[in-house]
């Protein structure tokens, strides 16, 4: 009986157990978090910053059928500010709670409560500054090169944390009569009255001080500084702090100079400078400068219009912006045969027709087909044309002679400096697409042309594999595009004869063919790098490949110091000159144009940077000396987190900076001032001559006098020089003081002093 009671009891229990689990009258499971809510501490009245809000934030977690979940883990998280506790439970009714106390920084600040698996909810609250605690002056320490020198110097009325409290402030000068303080509202201008003196300033507002401290400077080259004693042609090199003072030794006969400044600190900002001469320097002899050297020859080259490169400008921008995040995918799905990277593919018959994605605009998506017939095949090209171009364009045999020139030219040239591409499409050829695609990318009745284009989106796979992302309108092929013929402007009336397609048309492809060979290379040969090149270094390897294309196709060299009438000496060299070299020279005197403006490391690849970086490279490659081609396979095969800048310092030196600085030096002084060091030269053009032969007799880059009694402004952008002359009195010593904003100048300052007479 008593083992027959026990069996029962434990009936019992396991009934009650599965009713248990299985759930009864007394209501549903409860189901794991699928809901958050806000219930209070949102949009709460605002603040002070670095204050408590009065309300804690709370939230409410329940399930798919909105019942209360019970100790769910919400992790609390804010930009600024703290928690009470950065983790907590929910209770029996769902919610959970935390008390704020918000960052530092007024404007709006924000907190997020996440439930795994479920999308955080957000909280926000508009902060407000605290009462005024203290005053930020612009500097508390302001240096003025002497009189009429002046400084507009901001005195910032701020809470305990530095955000601005909407109160006025006034500046006053201890001595007006060596330093006035001009208000106006937060601030006051400093001016200058007297040299070689210090003098406070107070800056108050209500009960409120602060004070700052303005030293005037004594005139440059005074009794006891250093003077350069400088033959025509030498240079003096100053850095950092140094180069805040320089004096340069005058001759009995006078001697004139060029102060050459130089800023690089790889961020992309300006630097604002202020010279002061004190009187110790003259003018430099009127426009001697801009005098050419040369005897101007007739160009026999016909005018023409300009490359539109803004549209390649946001391809390479896009596709690094679009397509880097899926390498790591197509590598994947190229390794495992996948996304049509693994079938056999035969090579195409002359007259096959071939669907191809011509959208220029669109990466992945969007895919704009053009019907293409093939016209010609040679041992490295294919080459098609778009049904629907324009009539009277190239005929087959045109397209043949592109094709023999990509072969024996283009490719040769291309390969043997920055390596051979992949050949994921299996056909041991690239696809030479000419296509009205591209003269429709040119709006109407433009002064400009889009010669061509690569898409690294064609080397992609097109379908996934396992789960693996690709990119569905790839075609999947080694190719570009390229403008074509367009006698009677059917295509958005703009006129494009056959006669100047053929002209601009090798080059295109040498310029294309390197940014398809980079590509390919970074995607999946040198495996180690997760990105793209930086846009300005692949353009200037592209242009690169254009200029070592007019070597091969000229006869000439490098380090021959070419001029506008050995570019004229044969019709082969003028040839190769037209077809590879003249875009290179009219984009360098866009930079010219522009140089204190302009960098070859800018964080674009504007024609001005593209004319910087082309012939910085040159120079680079010159100076570097040894064999050439492995300069440039270096930079289009960069080790492992190496691109852009960092590229450029693995192949020219941790000093990268100096080398762009003897180069700003060289753009100004080669060809043109006698006696020049190796360092200040460019070996491979001269400049003078071959930009002034396309500029209409003169060379653009400009110069500004040094003013001997006033102060002279000058605004450099990073990585650029500017170049400024002046004069010493016969037997003197003469020079200048520099400083940027009020303060001695940074360390990423440098200045160049260059005799020129």
């Amino acid at each position: 009986m008593r083992l027959l009671f026990g069996l029962r009891v434990l009936v019992v229990v396991a009934g009650v157990a599965q009713m248990t689990a299985c759930g009864d009258a007394s209501g549903p499971k409860i189901g794991p978090p699928a809901h958050v809510a806000l219930v209070t501490g949102d949009a709460q009245p605002s603040s002070e910053v670095g204050t408590k809000l009065p309300l804690p934030l709370t939230i409410k977690v329940t399930d798919a059928q909105g019942q209360n979940v019970s100790a769910a883990t919400v992790v609390w998280n804010t930009a600024s500010g703290s928690f009470s506790a950065s983790t907590s439970l929910t209770n029996v009714e769902g919610t959970a709670s935390v008390e704020w106390t918000l960052g530092p920084l007024a404007g709006t600040q924000t907190a997020t409560a996440t439930v795994a698996g479920i999308p955080p909810v957000t909280f926000t609250h508009r902060a407000v500054a605290g009462p005024i605690a203290q005053i930020i002056l612009t500097r508390d320490t302001v240096e003025l090169l002497g009189i009429g020198d002046s400084f507009r110097m901001t005195a910032r009325p701020a809470d305990r944390f530095g955000n601005n409290v909407p109160n006025g402030s006034t500046v006053e000068s201890s001595d007006p009569s060596i330093v006035t303080a001009e208000n106006f509202g937060v601030g006051a201008i400093l001016t200058a009255h007297a040299a070689s003196a210090t003098v406070a300033i107070t800056a108050s507002s209500g009960s409120i001080v602060k004070t700052g401290t303005v030293i005037v400077l004594p005139p440059p080259c005074q009794s006891g500084s250093s003077a350069f004693n400088l033959a025509v042609g030498e240079v003096a090199t100053l850095s950092g702090v140094a180069a805040s003072e320089f004096c340069v030794q005058g001759t009995a006969g006078g001697a004139e100079f060029t102060a050459i400044p130089f800023y690089s600190d790889q961020t992309g900002s300006l630097l604002r400078l202020s010279i002061s001469t004190g009187g110790t320097t003259i003018g430099a002899s009127p426009n001697w400068l801009s005098v050419p050297r040369f005897q101007l020859l007739r160009s026999v080259f016909t005018p023409r219009i300009q490359q539109d490169e803004a549209f390649e400008t946001e391809l390479r921008e896009r596709s690094r912006r679009e397509l880097t995040p899926m390498i790591p995918a197509a590598r994947l799905i190229r390794q495992r045969g996948g996304g049509r990277f693994g079938l056999s593919v035969q090579v195409p018959q002359i007259g096959d027709l071939m669907q191809l994605n011509a959208n220029a605009t669109s990466a992945c998506t969007n895919a704009r087909m053009r019907t293409g017939r093939v016209a010609a095949i040679t041992a490295r090209a294919i080459v098609v044309t778009d049904t629907a171009n324009p009539a009277n364009g190239f005929s087959d045999a045109d397209f043949q002679s592109f094709g023999v020139t990509f072969d024996t030219l283009v490719y040769p040239v291309d390969t043997e400096n920055f390596g051979e591409p992949t050949d994921i499409d299996a056909n041991q050829r690239a696809i030479l697409f000419f296509t009205r695609t591209v003269n429709e990318l040119t709006p109407p009745n433009q002064n400009s042309y889009v010669g061509g284009f690569f898409f690294s989106r064609d080397l992609f796979p097109k379908t996934a594999t396992a789960g693996v992302d690709a990119c569905a309108t790839s075609n999947v092929a080694e190719m570009f595009y390229l403008l074509v013929p367009d006698p009677d402007g059917v295509i958005n009336q703009n006129v494009r004869s056959t006669d100047f397609v053929r002209t601009v048309t090798a080059g295109i492809l040498a310029h294309e063919f390197q940014h398809l060979i980079n590509a390919s290379r970074h995607l999946y040969v040198t495996t180690g790098n997760s990105a793209f090149e930086e846009s300005f270094l692949d353009e200037g390897l592209a242009h690169m490949a254009e200029e070592l294309a007019f070597y091969r196709a000229s006869g000439l060299a490098p380090r021959q110091n070419i001029s506008a009438a050995a570019v004229q000496s044969s019709q082969r060299i003028s040839g190769a000159f037209s077809t590879f070299g003249v875009a290179n020279i009219l984009r360098y005197r866009e930079f010219l144009i522009s140089a204190l403006s302009s960098s070859p490391y800018a964080s674009n690849s504007n024609i001005t940077t593209r004319g910087a970086i082309w012939a910085f490279l040159r120079y680079a490659a010159d100076r570097r000396g040894g064999l050439e081609s492995s300069t440039w396979f270096q930079l289009a095969n960069p080790p492992v987190g190496s691109r852009g800048i960092q590229n450029l310092t693995h192949v020219f030196g941790a000093d990268l900076a100096s080398w762009v600085r003897d180069w700003g030096v060289a753009n100004y002084a080669d060809d043109f001032v006698p006696a020049l060091a190796a360092l200040a030269t460019n070996p491979s053009w001269d400049f003078r001559s071959t930009v002034a032969f396309l500029n209409q007799g003169s060379f653009p880059l400009a110069t500004q006098q040094i003013d001997s009694v006033t102060i002279t402004p000058v605004t450099i952008a990073d990585g650029a020089s500017g170049y400024l002359r002046f004069g010493v009195k016969p037997g003197g010593v003469g020079g200048g003081r520099i400083t940027s904003r009020g303060a001695p100048v940074p360390s990423g300052f440098s200045l160049s002093i260059l005799r020129t007479k």
